[in-house]
């Protein structure tokens, strides 16, 4: 099984004390199965089979190289996909980001995260 860690151990999921609030899932293993279930459970059916076609074909150049970094960096980067779909508010804020990102391009260098910060953020 692969497992990487994407996020600090010590950060505790968040949860919702109101039920008439919507509950925020932990976040997920960072692990294909753990991804592939929040993703079924909260993504529409075209984000799961996009999940499935990326997982599948990171798997292959992983056989054909003997290399499983495509593997990681797919798993990785679903990760976070799953990560914003485990909280409806978040998934929100993520779409219309991406969407901004899309119209207007990418925000400009200081507004951006360095890898440093997201290693320290997240772990990865």
């Amino acid at each position: 099984m692969l497992g990487v860690n994407c996020y600090p151990a010590r950060e505790l999921p968040v949860t919702s004390p109101h039920a008439s609030q919507p509950l925020i899932l932990p976040r997920p293993a960072c692990s294909p199965a753990a991804i592939r279930a929040v993703l079924a459970a909260n993504a529409d059916p075209a984000v799961l089979h996009s999940y499935d076609q990326d997982l599948d074909e990171a798997y292959e150049q992983a056989r054909e190289h003997g290399d499983l970094t495509p593997l990681l960096e797919t798993v990785r980067r679903w990760w976070f996909e799953a990560d914003a779909w485990r909280d409806p508010a978040a998934q929100r804020r993520f779409l219309a980001r991406l969407d901004s990102y899309r119209t207007g391009g990418p925000p400009p260098p200081r507004q951006r995260m360095t890898r440093q910060e997201v290693r320290a953020r997240y772990g990865v």
